[in-house]
């Protein structure tokens, strides 16, 4: 029993320092410059820029919008995977902790759920499953 906690213990705490570890990659990349004010007025155009665009510009420009929606889908997707493991983890800890074993009965093979081949054999079956004896 003594070994079975220990064990319990250390998946728990691995649960937790997993969870932790996403917490701060979480804080690392929005410290990291998602939201920089700075990289805003580089994006501003200059006059130069706005008179009269070449073709080897407009490709470099299509190429940077399609790169720069390629990277807000990535990111976008890692928030959604990062979000789904956490929320994985919360409801398995829920279940471990606050969820009554009691409430679920073990398979029992008298149940299954085969057809009855007699009228006996399903009488019987009917005051099993609905506890009439």
């Amino acid at each position: 029993m003594r070994k079975k906690l220990k064990l319990q213990h250390k998946t728990y705490l691995k649960i937790f320092s997993i969870m932790l570890l996403a917490a701060i990659i979480t804080v690392i990349a929005a410290q990291a410059g998602f939201c920089d004010p700075s990289t805003v007025a580089d994006k501003i155009p200059d006059a130069a820029a706005t008179v009269a665009p070449t073709a080897a510009n407009a490709a470099q420009t299509a190429e940077q919008s399609k790169s720069d929606a390629i990277a807000k889908f990535l990111i976008a997707m890692g928030g959604v995977a990062l979000s789904s493991i956490v929320i994985f983890l919360g409801l398995t800890i829920y279940n471990k902790f606050f969820v009554d074993k009691k409430l679920f009965e073990p398979n029992n093979p008298d149940d299954a759920l085969n057809t009855p081949e007699t009228v006996e054999e399903a009488v019987s079956l009917y005051i099993k499953r609905n506890k009439l004896c």
